[in-house]
């Protein structure tokens, strides 16, 4: 039993969690669970009610992923994805979103028939976006291979090549005087691969960043987010030599307004 729960989050693409902790690949989110279904009058798509201070955070359009744990003995907390959702309304306290994916088979392996959304499950984002009513002040790009030791050995390898600290140092001096700014740091990846698999990686390696930035340069860990953009927002479609290194980056931005 214990190897198909395994399994299961494996083709999930999630991660065994031992202890409490955040999810590798989640963005960074307040608290936020499913509190119940709305049926509209007359029928149509059912919605989602969402309830928790993360709510704030979460506009609409931005892409959510239900989870459930489940405690294996071995590992610990295991969680696993019951839907993907997607935020159609921020109303005050509660958010209304509709439902993307209902479950799966490989859940089902494990959850049987309550493989699906259920109220009480937790949320998190799969891909968030930045609000346009703040104003974004300047930003730096800096491609994968400049910062990391070797950026085509997938998610793994995270470690910041020497080079690349440096880079990455003087290329936030020269935005000026940030540190008491409000700092997104953004990963993007290509658009081969999985999706969901290049949302992780984008994540993690923005955190890698944001490590940098609080470790070595000084940087307040509450003024810096992380965010993984994945392969959303390319900069490059031509499929030419050298548009893969170039949609594979992390951009530093820094946001005036921010509270």
């Amino acid at each position: 039993m214990k190897a198909s729960i395994l399994l299961a989050a494996s083709a999930w693409g999630l991660v065994p969690m031992v202890g409490v902790g955040a999810t590798p690949g989640s963005q960074e989110l307040a608290p936020l669970h499913v509190e119940s279904f709305l049926t509209p009058p007359g029928g149509g798509t059912v919605l989602v009610a969402l309830r928790g201070e993360g709510v704030a955070a979460l506009l609409a359009g931005d892409l959510l992923v239900s989870e459930r744990p489940i405690l294996d003995q071995t590992v610990g907390r295991v969680k696993f994805a019951s839907g993907h959702l997607k935020v159609a309304k921020v109303d005050g306290a509660r958010a209304l979103a509709t439902i993307q994916t209902d479950g799966s088979a490989a859940a089902a392996g494990v959850l049987g028939k309550f493989n699906k959304v259920m109220a009480g499950d937790a949320v998190r984002p799969v891909a968030m976006t930045i609000t346009a009513t703040l104003a974004i002040t300047p930003e730096v790009t800096i491609d994968y291979n400049t910062l990391f030791v070797d950026p085509n050995a997938g998610a793994v390898a995270l470690e910041m090549s020497g080079s690349g600290r440096e880079a990455l140092a003087a290329a936030v001096e020269s935005m000026g005087s940030v540190r008491s700014s409000m700092v997104a740091v953004e990963g993007y990846t290509d658009p081969t691969g999985d999706s969901e698999a290049n949302q992780v990686e984008s994540y993690e390696r923005a955190m890698t960043a944001k490590r940098f930035l609080v470790e070595n340069l000084g940087f307040d860990p509450e003024r810096v987010k992380a965010f993984g953009m994945g392969e959303q927002e390319p900069i490059d479609t031509s499929n030419l030599a050298g548009s893969v290194e170039r949609n594979r980056r992390i951009v530093i931005k820094v946001i005036s307004g921010a509270q």
